[in-house]
């Protein structure tokens, strides 16, 4: 059963993003520290790798900072615990959104992310859909926003990572 199951659908905000590349490549780019912080946040944010914390498994946790690229005094942690982790197919993590402290609250958003196989531009790739909620309706554009940003960076990290031959 999702995450989400128990979320009303109007305070759920679904974004997706088709990546030329495999599976695998994607769903790696999601669990190594050193491939999130080069994709991880809308435009204009950046994840320093020293702030990221990450245990894939049931219970494990997912720490970060995004930091905004012009005004590094600005900050947004990410406090989440891993729920469910099935290899190459599906993350679904709770975020326990930040108090006026800055450290983690009761509020609390859940995330799922789905890592479909399918072709893109006549190769194999892979669909990224990620669903976060409860939100109120009110803020579902700039969060869906957010989120097409930074699937868009996933998507171009990943391509010129995929497309790089190795050595």
């Amino acid at each position: 059963m999702s995450i989400l199951a128990t979320v009303p659908a109007r305070q759920i905000v679904s974004v997706s993003q088709d990546v030329r590349a495999p599976r695998r490549e994607v769903y790696a780019a999601f669990l190594d520290p050193l491939r999130l912080a080069a994709w991880y946040g809308p435009e204009g944010w950046i994840v320093p790798v020293h702030t990221i914390s990450l245990d894939a498994r049931p219970g494990g946790i997912l720490r970060l900072a995004m930091v905004h690229h012009e005004n590094p005094g600005q900050a947004v942690p990410l406090y989440s615990t891993f729920v469910s982790v099935v290899p190459e197919q599906l993350l679904e993590h709770r975020e326990s959104l930040p108090g006026p402290d800055g450290q983690a609250s009761d509020a609390q958003v859940l995330h799922r992310i789905e890592f479909l196989e399918r072709e893109v531009d006549g190769a194999p790739g892979t669909r990224v859909v990620l669903s976060q909620g409860p939100l109120p309706p009110e803020v579902h554009p700039g969060v869906a926003a957010a989120w097409r940003s930074s699937l868009r960076r996933l998507a171009h990290t990943v391509q010129a990572e995929t497309a790089r031959p190795r050595g």
